[in-house]
């Protein structure tokens, strides 16, 4: 067998690669579509905006100097305060501290996403600033990003659609 069939072999392995990687390829994409990347209604971020927190609500420029002073906090207690005692330093930390040092509760909620389809699993905070809930990562400070917003920090991976209000499970942490 000279060059001529082991050319003939190389393209033959080429072709079958390329096909074999096509259907894998096609098989993701029926498992992605088969997955409902779509949360249910019911699951979707509602924070009522109660009359108190109607009261409250603060204009942008006095809510960012609130999240930034918040944030200074978190980034300082966040690696030694494991507020569940789960032995972990991690996003459940962050968001009940964030939750905890916020000056105003009742404009600051701790927010989960969970989104299959890009594989986000995240707890962070929500605040409520000019009638509006804006989601911020608690963890910007820590890791010297840019931006606190959550979209700035995770791009894509994150869909505000599949936002669930977790305050109350999580709140209990904030003593």
């Amino acid at each position: 067998m000279g060059h001529k069939g082991f050319a003939a072999l190389t393209v033959l392995f080429l072709v079958l690669a390329w096909f074999s990687w096509k259907e894998e390829k096609l098989q993701d994409e029926r498992l992605a579509n088969s997955v409902s990347t779509t949360p249910a209604a019911s699951t979707r971020l509602t924070i009522p905006v109660t009359a108190a927190a109607s009261a409250a609500t603060r204009t942008s420029d006095s809510q960012r100097a609130n999240i930034e002073a918040t944030l200074r906090i978190v980034a300082r207690k966040w690696k030694i305060t494991d507020v569940n005692g789960d032995g972990l330093f991690n996003c459940i930390d962050a968001a009940v501290l964030f939750y905890k040092y916020f000056p105003d509760r009742s404009s600051v909620a701790i927010i989960i996403n969970v989104n299959p389809r890009t594989g986000m699993n995240h707890l962070f905070n929500a605040v409520l600033i000019d009638g509006v809930w804006r989601t911020v990562e608690p963890q910007t400070y820590a890791i010297n990003h840019r931006s606190y917003w959550m979209r700035d920090v995770w791009g894509n991976k994150y869909n505000s659609n599949f936002n669930r209000d977790e305050t109350a499970r999580w709140s209990i942490y904030a003593r």
